[in-house]
């Protein structure tokens, strides 16, 4: 049985942080030491201990040792801050709602390609979608979806027969704006949509992402995430926040109503 002496045991409790020293001479063997109670305090501790120790004699014995001194916790080095989102970042807008379809269409174009662009996507040409990106031999196809209703459903299907076609090996996309309200859809039913779709879509890997009404380097995702690493760890960053700003809005769109 490999043994410490008291001396050792005293510089490993020092170690810790814990400023208690056994009432032993420094050189005696210690076969154990048992903490029967430990009792906190600001900047102190206590210890009730149970030490089994080689005496003077050379005969094994033990005894019960109260002991207390300060206590220095342990300090934690500080977490590496986050990296950003993206490399670079488009402007935020200043307003939730749309003028029309077409600035919608515009705003999703651009926020989903800036991403994929960010992570290392090039625009394609391939025909059958909104929008098609490569990156080396893998391939992403996104539609994009003014409302999650039965345009955006036909739109999600179109993506299911494509992946039939094209293979498991590509990322599918049906990006829509995260909130529906101002294009006519309440929350409620957008909400009930993806309920009602969800699984299947996941199913069929198809990802359905919501882009921020007013920040367009947040989008989350309701269904599946991608693939690639750089594309899953984005997502799972901002998808992370989506029940804080889904309250915030309902909030903010409560007061309003209450105000009217």
């Amino acid at each position: 049985m490999t043994m410490v002496t008291v001396e050792e045991v005293n510089k490993a409790f020092a170690a810790k942080g814990i400023h208690v020293e056994l009432p032993l001479r420094g050189d005696l063997a210690l076969k154990n030491v048992e903490v029967l109670e430990k009792i906190h305090s600001p900047g102190k501790i206590r210890l009730l201990l149970k030490v089994e120790y080689i005496n003077e004699q050379g005969k094994g014995t033990s005894e019960l040792v109260y002991g207390e001194g300060r206590f220095e916790k342990e300090r934690k080095p500080a977490p590496k801050p986050l990296e950003p989102l993206k490399v670079s970042l488009l402007p935020p807008r200043q307003r939730m709602t749309f003028t029309d379809e077409e600035e919608v269409r515009a705003y999703l174009r651009e926020a989903i390609s800036h991403l994929l662009q960010d992570k290392g996507y090039s625009l394609g040409e391939e025909m059958g979608t909104d929008l098609y990106f490569v990156r080396e031999v893998q391939g992403f196809f996104v539609n994009l979806a003014v409302r999650c209703d039965e345009k955006g459903f036909t739109k999600a299907k179109e993506l299911v027969e494509l992946r039939r076609r094209q293979g498991v090996a590509h990322d599918y996309a049906l990006v829509v704006p995260a909130f529906q309200e101002s294009l006519g859809l309440p929350l409620r039913l957008q909400e009930r949509w993806i309920a009602r779709h969800q699984e299947y879509l996941s199913i069929q890997r198809i990802g359905v992402y919501g882009v921020d009404n007013m920040d367009p380097n947040r989008i989350y995702s309701f269904t599946i995430y991608p693939k690639p690493i750089e594309l899953k760890k984005y997502f799972m960053r901002t998808t992370q926040s989506w029940p804080l700003v889904r309250s915030r809005y309902v909030q903010e769109r409560a007061g309003e109503k209450r105000e009217k």
